[in-house]
């Protein structure tokens, strides 16, 4: 009977660690949205992005869009190497992989003015 019990213990440990964890959905820039009066600094604050997690940008895109950059793009709010682009006025980008992403806006001086944010995946 003993054993029986600690087949059952290993069971549910194996089947704790097999578990999925459920992916979060994050509405970049909270109720303002990816725009310039977000605080996307302050956004950002206490996040932690996994894989699987899925930002969600909305913003109007008469005034601004989504441009994923390298880090040189980023820095210089210049989009020589996009990597993505959308003007949909809602974009959904789903975390399939750890590392370090970069996302701009590339309309009239908007990245300049801080319309920009680094995302970084575990």
């Amino acid at each position: 009977m003993a054993g029986c019990a600690t087949n059952l213990i290993y069971l549910f440990l194996i089947l704790g660690l097999a578990a999925p964890t459920l992916a979060t959905e994050y509405m970049v820039g909270g109720s303002v949205g990816w725009s310039l009066d977000a605080n996307l600094q302050l956004w950002l604050n206490g996040k932690t992005f996994k894989v699987g997690d899925v930002l969600v940008f909305n913003y109007d895109p008469k005034l601004c869009n989504l441009v994923q950059v390298d880090i040189t793009g980023y820095s210089t709010c210049l989009p020589t190497n996009i990597l993505y682009i959308d003007d949909s006025g809602k974009t959904t980008i789903t975390l399939s992989k750890a590392g370090v992403f970069y996302y701009i806006s590339s309309l009239f001086n908007t990245c300049l003015d801080g319309l920009k944010i680094t995302i970084t995946v575990l």
